[in-house]
């Protein structure tokens, strides 16, 4: 609601003393404090010192004239409304000073001052709700900035926690089998070497990258005395492994923790990029599930073909058999990196996708530079 019109500040401007006080006079009756200038000099410093609520000025005045008043108030208050009053039948002159800036214009001689009366107290109440307006919109400016600030930070805070979250997972992946140290982490790096050389989005790369380092997570679920074994697995041992492709997809879809895990409405805040609640957990799910299947449709659990197998499944895939093969495990011992490489090669068509190996072999510069630092393969 706009502040009552009575007790603003007016200046009026007007080398006739005679209308001039008995402008600022009826101003006053009203109840207004009215500042009175013999011309325009004089109302240009009283507009520097006084800064009134509305300056009412003539046009003709020597020194300075009205003209001059909007041209100045245009560039310096350009939010402190103008009525002008001008000699009658003079209408070039009401035109130009309303292109000016003049919010009214008045002519003289003003017989009815009632007019006045309604016209000043129009004049400033729209001065005051636009101000007001102003006001409310600089308001809302900064408390949407303050939002913003914190919702930046929840989000930094909960993508911080996720990916604390991620590296436990892999890490208790990890500890099942003690020769597998930075598997997770080579793995991870090496999708995104493939899944940029794709040309997949910049979210999706991360979201794959996050994901990749749990591929393996229902190992959890599997004995001991099989995933530890030294030698080749007999094919009831075998058939027990492969289950850890349905632990991981059931831990990470039918887990209470990952329900909670998901659920941002308690924080009260949007949540964000998709990345960041289900898609993630849809990710990590499909993976772990399909990490294992073959192009050829001979892989395991389900015995998908092609492009049945989720993209994502298909670039993890590669990454984690080539980081495999490199690695010493219970049942092998490194291979050497030319033979890593030429097995997937061969099995191009087979086992993986054409177009992840060829993206693969591409990157196999960035490719050794992570496995040497991080402790795998020194070149390749």
């Amino acid at each position: 609601m706009s502040k009552p019109v009575k007790g603003k500040k007016i200046l009026v401007i007007d080398d006739e003393a005679v209308l001039r006080q008995s402008l600022c006079y009826f101003l006053e009756d009203r109840e207004y404090l009215a500042l009175a200038a013999e011309d325009g000099q004089a109302g240009l410093d009283l507009l520097e010192k006084e800064a009134p609520d509305l300056v009412i000025t003539d046009l003709r005045m020597p020194r300075v004239d009205g003209m001059e008043i909007l041209e100045y108030m245009k560039n310096h208050l350009p939010e402190t409304p103008v009525i002008v009053i001008s000699g009658a039948n003079r209408m070039d002159d009401a035109i130009q000073a309303l292109r000016r800036g003049a919010w009214d214009f008045m002519t003289k001689p003003i017989h009815d001052l009632t007019i006045l009366e309604y016209t000043v107290k129009s004049v400033i109440e729209k001065s005051d709700l636009i101000k007001e307006n102003k006001m409310y919109h600089h308001r809302l400016e900064e408390l949407v900035k303050d939002r913003t600030t914190e919702l930046e930070a929840v989000n930094r805070q909960l993508e911080l926690s996720r990916r604390q979250i991620i590296g436990i997972l892999s890490q208790a992946a990890e500890y099942r089998d003690f020769a597998c140290t930075n598997h997770f982490t080579r793995v991870s790096k090496i999708t995104v070497c493939i899944a940029r050389g794709l040309g997949l989005t910049e979210e999706e790369v991360q979201r794959i990258s996050l994901a990749a380092p749990i591929h393996d997570l229902g190992k959890i679920g599997i004995p001991d005395e099989i995933l530890l074994k030294k030698g080749k697995l007999n094919e009831t041992e075998w058939e027990v492994m492969k289950k850890h492709c349905r632990y991981g997809d059931e831990i990470l879809r039918s887990n209470d923790f990952v329900d909670t895990f998901c659920n941002l409405d308690h924080l009260k805040i949007s949540p964000g990029p998709p990345v960041i609640t289900q898609v993630f957990i849809d990710t990590a799910a499909t993976i772990a599930l399909n990490h294992h299947e073959h192009w050829d449709g001979t892989g395991y659990p389900i015995g998908l073909q092609g492009e049945e197998i989720p993209l994502e499944a298909r670039i993890t895939a590669v990454a984690d058999v080539f980081d495999t093969l490199c690695s010493d495990r219970p049942y092998k011992k490194a291979w050497p990196v030319k033979n890593c490489i030429d097995y997937l090669t061969e099995q191009r068509g087979k086992q993986f996708d054409p177009r992840v190996i060829d993206v693969f072999l591409e990157k196999l510069p960035d490719i050794s530079r992570i496995e040497a630092a991080l402790g795998n393969c020194d070149s390749l």
